[in-house]
């Protein structure tokens, strides 16, 4: 491979670095807090004899999580701090998800049928939003 061949590469990646194609810190990687947190929620919810209760309440906090965590990692020595937005349909994801768990143990079936007609309500304004917003 020719020596100039390597440095073109890097120039490649710099330039977009600088460009904003790519972010700085994006080969850090946050995908452990899903399933460490599901697993968390898995053994809390064997504790506590509810197996699917812990199960969703740990599914809905890793992905609110996952969406949460730019804003409290620390940023690679050298960067700024990119403030990305946050993915609001995620964290509505993570929170009915959260809701779901907790109202297994606590709420009657009655209400069930209403609470998922109103996140479905919410989840596609939501998508609306966001598709007019792009064009």
């Amino acid at each position: 491979m020719k020596p100039d061949c390597c440095a073109e590469i890097t120039d490649a990646k710099r330039i977009e670095t600088k460009s904003g194609l790519t972010e700085p810190g994006e080969h850090r990687n946050a995908g452990f807090i899903i399933p460490a947190c599901i697993l968390i929620g898995i053994g809390v919810g064997l504790l506590v004899n509810n197996l699917g209760s812990g199960f969703l309440i740990g599914l809905g906090l890793g992905l609110a999580g996952s969406e949460l965590l730019p804003f409290f990692k620390k940023p690679l020595e050298g960067e700024g701090h990119p403030m990305k937005g946050v993915n609001v349909t995620t964290l509505l994801i993570g929170a009915f998800i959260v809701f779901i768990g907790i109202g297994i143990v606590f709420v009657p079936a009655a209400i069930w049928p209403y609470a998922i007609a109103g996140f479905l309500i919410l989840a596609g304004i939501s998508f609306l939003v966001r598709g007019i917003n792009t064009l």
